[in-house]
């Protein structure tokens, strides 16, 4: 028997130990109760969370670069309030197709983008920066950045470098090696693969060439991005190809910028819908994205022949030089005239200063200050110039935009770069999509002409974007994701840019949040730039 004096400690022990056991029980409860003060707390808010629900009223909590909070937060204390005042607040704007890889060096706070309520952007359209997307990656960490950017490793890097801008098929050593600089980009942090099969070198690559360079970045999580080799007379071909590589690859496909170009194909969107939701329904993961514009920007030397443009635009120059072949092209030229809609091609840049008077004109307006013919004047152009000008196509009709943009799997990119405060001065000739993209969905598509529902809309810009993307921490408004938000004023956000005037910033985008940081306050630039490298599954840190 024990002791009454063992009894006594025996019992002294296990009320120490009960003890214990109820504070450390307790522990977690206050804990709970005692959360650390939010960093930054928007209040009064109609809350669109991108999932295509209605909107709420409600107040969101931010710590950090993380959104930790959605609902009643009166009593919540924070280092900064943002009042919405009724405003809607929804995650920020994903890009699609972007092109300010190289712009953001130029200037890192992207104010054109930040202002349509851009957070993050998809870029690398058939190509990606050199040396390797790692060692972009790090340079635009160390340079910073107004906003996210993702990259797509272009199928025209493998090509260049192993075989070269020549028409040809690679040998089954070179596909190994252009399959294994897909594999380390992919490993360096790419999203997916992209092509752009109306430039070089892209354009001599065969449909099987891509399928074995998709199935690598299917290996790694990858998505396909894709300029279509046709976008209008033989779009059906373009879509063919695409369906084809999805199904054999076992990849997502995404077709940039879905249109159908040439007056003889206006009309035809429907056609092209249906023949996208018959490959949906075979279990083709495919989608779209588009901007909201009846024009497209691009090359003037998309208009030669793919032969002419074998070896280079410096070849091509040569080939003018010939008679048999100049004649060839010109043939070529003067067919394309007759597929462009009734405002014909703005030229908007010229590299050779010589030539900078004819900026900012039609093509026939050039041609009759030259006086040449139409064709004649082109290869004027081309031959006195170092690099392609660059044009404004008005090839596409705005019942077909429409549709497009009205279909559930139809996202938005816009297909431009920032212009930097040096172009903005200069009133250089840009497309207004630059500056326009988002907020001319949500004015005119939305407001003005009730297209979408404004949820609807956001949907498309927001989450939509980031499951085409595989991206799963931005895209939603929700505890837990990133806190990349956009704060606006339904009534009053409409694009400004037009054709003839584009350099104008976008209105009615109150607030702009990246990773937790406020980029534009208020409407003002805060400088700040907190935006970071998204990198794909297939991202091995080492």
């Amino acid at each position: 028997m024990k002791s009454r004096q063992q009894a006594a400690g025996s019992t002294q022990q296990e009320w120490v130990f009960r003890l214990l056991c109820a504070v450390c029980c307790l522990l977690p409860i206050a804990c709970a109760t005692t959360n650390p003060i939010l960093d930054l707390k928007i209040t009064n808010a109609r809350v669109i969370d991108g999932t295509g629900s209605p909107w709420f009223r409600g107040d969101v909590g931010v710590r950090g670069d993380t959104i930790v909070s959605i609902g009643d937060l009166t009593a919540e204390p924070a280092h900064a309030t943002i009042d919405a005042h009724e405003r809607i607040v929804a995650p920020g704007f994903i890009d699609l197709l972007g092109q300010d890889e190289n712009a953001v060096f130029r200037d890192p706070h992207l104010e054109p983008k930040v202002r349509q309520g851009i957070t993050t952007e998809l870029t690398g359209e058939g190509g990606s920066p050199r040396p390797s997307i790692r060692d972009y990656f790090n340079r635009l960490q160390k340079n910073g950045s107004a906003i996210n950017i993702a990259l797509l490793v272009g199928s025209s890097n493998p090509r260049e470098m192993v075989i070269g801008n020549v028409n040809r098929k690679p040998t089954a050593a070179e596909m190994i090696e252009m399959q294994k600089i897909v594999e380390q980009e992919m490993r360096n942090g790419a999203i997916g693969l992209s092509t752009s099969l109306i430039y070089l070198p892209a354009m001599y690559s065969t449909t099987e060439e891509i399928v074995e360079l998709a199935r690598v970045a299917a290996r790694y999580g990858g998505v396909y991005f894709t300029h279509m080799r046709d976008e209008g007379d033989h779009i059906d071909m373009g879509l063919d190809e695409a369906f084809t590589i999805g199904r054999e690859a076992q990849i997502p496909i995404n077709i940039w910028h879905l249109k159908v170009g040439g007056r003889a194909n206006w009309g035809r969107m429907p056609h092209v819908i249906e023949r996208i939701r018959s490959a949906r329904a075979e279990g083709i993961d495919v989608a779209a994205n588009v901007y909201p514009y009846a024009a497209s920007a691009t090359s003037l030397s998309t208009l030669i022949p793919d032969w002419a443009l074998e070896g280079g635009y410096a070849d091509m120059q040569k080939r003018l030089a010939d008679p048999e072949q100049r004649a060839r092209i010109a043939e070529a030229l003067r067919t394309q005239f007759d597929k462009r809609g009734e405002r014909g091609i703005y030229v908007t840049r010229i590299d050779n200063p010589s030539l900078a008077r004819y900026e900012k004109k039609y093509t026939e307006e050039i041609a009759a200050e030259m006086n040449l013919p139409g064709d004649e004047a082109l290869m004027k152009l081309f031959a006195e110039t170092t690099g392609s000008p660059s044009v404004i196509f008005f090839s596409m009709r705005e019942d077909d935009v429409k549709t497009a943009l009205s279909q559930w799997f139809v996202s938005v990119g816009g297909d431009s770069g920032a212009p930097s405060p040096e172009q903005r001065a200069k009133n250089a000739a840009v497309h207004p999509r630059a500056y326009g993209t988002m907020p001319r969905v949500l004015g005119r598509y939305v407001r003005d002409e009730q297209l979408l529902t404004l949820e609807e809309a956001v949907r498309k810009m927001t989450s939509q974007a980031a499951d085409r993307m595989r991206v799963t921490d931005r895209g939603i408004l929700r505890p837990g994701m990133k806190a990349d938000i956009v704060v606006f004023d339904e009534q009053s956000v409409r694009d400004l840019a037009t054709y003839e005037q584009p350099n104008q910033l976008s209105e009615g985008i109150g607030y702009v949040i990246v990773n937790g940081v406020i980029v534009l306050r208020d409407g003002v630039m805060t400088n700040a730039l907190p935006g970071r490298p998204i990198r794909g599954r297939g991202y091995d840190k080492r």
